[in-house]
Parts: C-alpha cells; sequence; structure tokens
C-alpha cells in the first residue's frame, strides 16, 4: 500500500488447520493475493504445527527453502518484498518441545522462554524483519487473573527478552489479547511501567482491546509513545459476562462452545456494526506519525482471501489508500 503509515497482513488466517497450508504452491497462492491487494510485507505466525508450521518456525522455514536468501527468493517469486514481524506465543504446546504447556508467570520457567526466543529473533534479522510479537501472559482461565507481583515477574522476563531482541537489531512487541491474564487496562498499563520502553514496546491490537473493553484509540492518544505495532481488526461483540474466565475459553469464548456461543469474534474492516472506530483510530496513528508496521489481521474470522479482499477494499475506498504500484 502506497501511504505514509507502513502496511503488513499476517498470514495467521491462512493456517487455520495444521494440514491446510503446508504445500508450498498453497503458501504461494497467499502470497500472490496479498501482493495483488497491495500488501508487499507479511507478517509471519509461529503456531502449534511443529515441523508442519513450515512458515512458522524458523528452523523449519530454513529447512524447506535452504537458508535465508532462498526464503527471500520464495517471498519474492510471489510479489512479497519482506516480513514485518513474527507472531510467538511461548506458552503454546508445540511438538518439537513435548506439547508442553509452559506458563511465563512461573519463574521456573524465565530462563527457557529468554533462550527459545533467541532462534526468532536471530532469524528476523537475518531475513529482515523488524519486530518480534510476543504474548506476554498466558489466558485467565488457566492464571487466573493477575496481580501485581506476578505482572512484576511478567515484565522482569520480557524485559530480558526485549535486551536479547534489541542485541540483534529487534524490536520486542507485547501482545495482549482478550483471553490474558493481563486483562484490564490499568493491568496493562501497570504492565508497562515495569518495561524498559527502550527494549520493550507494544503491539496494540484494536480488536483485542475492544473485546476487553479497553478503547483502542483512547489507550492508543494516552501512549503513543508505547505502541510500536499494531494488529488491525473489527470485532462486533465485548466480553460483558468476564466469558474469557470460562475453561478452556479459546473455544468455550472464541469458538462459540458456552456462554453467550458467539461463533465468530474478529470481523473484516469496516464491518456493519463494528466497535472499534478504524478511521479515528488510522487518524491517530497518523496524528502521532506512528514509525512501525500497521498489520492488517482477519484472525480465522472467515474465508482467508475473501476477508484480504475486503480488508483492502476498505483501506483505498474508505482511507484512501493506493494499492503498490
Amino acid at each position: 500500500m502506497k501511504d505514509t503509515l507502513r502496511w503488513s497482513y499476517a498470514l495467521n488466517q491462512w493456517n487455520y488447520r495444521m494440514d491446510v497450508f503446508i504445500r508450498h504452491e498453497h503458501q504461494q497462492r497467499a502470497l500472490r493475493t496479498l501482493s495483488g491487494l497491495g500488501f508487499d510485507h507479511v507478517e509471519l505466525h509461529a503456531d502449534t504445527g511443529g515441523r508442519w508450521d513450515n512458515l512458522g518456525r524458523p528452523e523449519v522455514i530454513l529447512l524447506n527453502h535452504g537458508s535465508v536468501d532462498g526464503f527471500r527468493r520464495f517471498l519474492s517469486s510471489a510479489g512479497v518484498a519482506g516480513v514485518s514481524s513474527m507472531f510467538w506465543d511461548p506458552g503454546l504446546p508445540v511438538e518439537e518441545e513435548g506439547y508442553e504447556f509452559v506458563l511465563a508467570v512461573d519463574p521456573s520457567r524465565a530462563d527457557w522462554i529468554v533462550n527459545a526466543a533467541g532462534p526468532y529473533v536471530d532469524f528476523l534479522a537475518a531475513v529482515g524483519g523488524e519486530v518480534l510479537v510476543v504474548r506476554p501472559a498466558g489466558s485467565a482461565w488457566m492464571t487466573g487473573p493477575l496481580d501485581g507481583d506476578a505482572i512484576a515477574r511478567l515484565a522482569g522476563l520480557w524485559n530480558r527478552v526485549g535486551q536479547r531482541a534489541a542485541q540483534a537489531g529487534v524490536r520486542l512487541a507485547v501482545h495482549h489479547d482478550c483471553l490474558s491474564g493481563i486483562h484490564s487496562r490499568e493491568q496493562v498499563e501497570h504492565f508497562l511501567s515495569l518495561t524498559d520502553p527502550a527494549t520493550v514496546g507494544l503491539a496494540l491490537d484494536t480488536a483485542e482491546f475492544t473485546i476487553a473493553g479497553i478503547d483502542p484509540v483512547a489507550f492508543y492518544r494516552d501512549h503513543h509513545e508505547r505502541v510500536v505495532h499494531v494488529h488491525l481488526k473489527d470485532t462486533l461483540h465485548r466480553d460483558t459476562g468476564e466469558e474469557h474466565l470460562m475453561p478452556g475459553a479459546e473455544a468455550t469464548m472464541l469458538r462459540g462452545g458456552a456462554g453467550r456461543r458467539i461463533e465468530r469474534w474478529f470481523y473484516e474492516l469496516g464491518a456493519e456494526g463494528g466497535l472499534v472506530d478504524v478511521k479515528g483510530f488510522v487518524a491517530a496513528l497518523r496524528e502521532h506519525s506512528h514509525p512501525g508496521w500497521v498489520v492488517v489481521e482477519s484472525d480465522h474470522a472467515g474465508e482467508p482471501a475473501e476477508m484480504a479482499m475486503l480488508n483492502s477494499w476498505f483501506l483505498q475506498h474508505e482511507l484512501g489508500l493506493s494499492p503498490k504500484g
């Protein structure tokens, strides 16, 4: 996209099941779709698939493409100029780690998480990516709402990871989602107050914040100096009944398994009834000359190519962006 802001698109929507986004021709189709819609950078997503997640784990990417240069050529052949960022949740159970659940709030796992971040940081630096986006805390149904001491432990952990990333020239951005044990505006602000602004930034997700009851526009205006990365998407719902505390909220809340049985929480930009003031948020980014990436994300919201087309249409026709030429 031609704009003063830098735009990218997240690939996580295509990887909605571990066996559907493996073949290179399927990945090329997705990349060409995004390139044709005006997006020349992508955000990678490390998921639970291990060796099947061949666009998520650095060592598997390198095995598939031979080298960093080979991976760059793979992207370039589909019209994609590069990688903006990569999302990593150290708490996801992964085949290579024996499908073990790791809670970042557990101080005994801090050293493991710092070491585990290294390959992602080094891969991003080598491929020209700028931001490692991380989930800093586990789901609240597993940890319970986190108190000040727990938040302080997490801040100390991510300060260490931020220092490791900075040594490689990569920026760390913490992504607080609607299921997180760091859930309220007050908790997010407390966490930020305990982290080093030079090495730990915030990845503000407009839909996740809205679902959690945080106004993303107001939060950005108050804390724009800490926001180094953006995930831009819409939602029609707020978690008004503390559904994020239901056991297995990833399924019982986000997939409609219980509670109000809402099967879809995330929507394309400009969706009818959307709660995110997308135009107001982007205007605030421009007002403060946001220097980081703005990553459009669909997050398993529907058919991937259709969602990408709807999002591209909104950027061009509602925000006045021009597709790359």
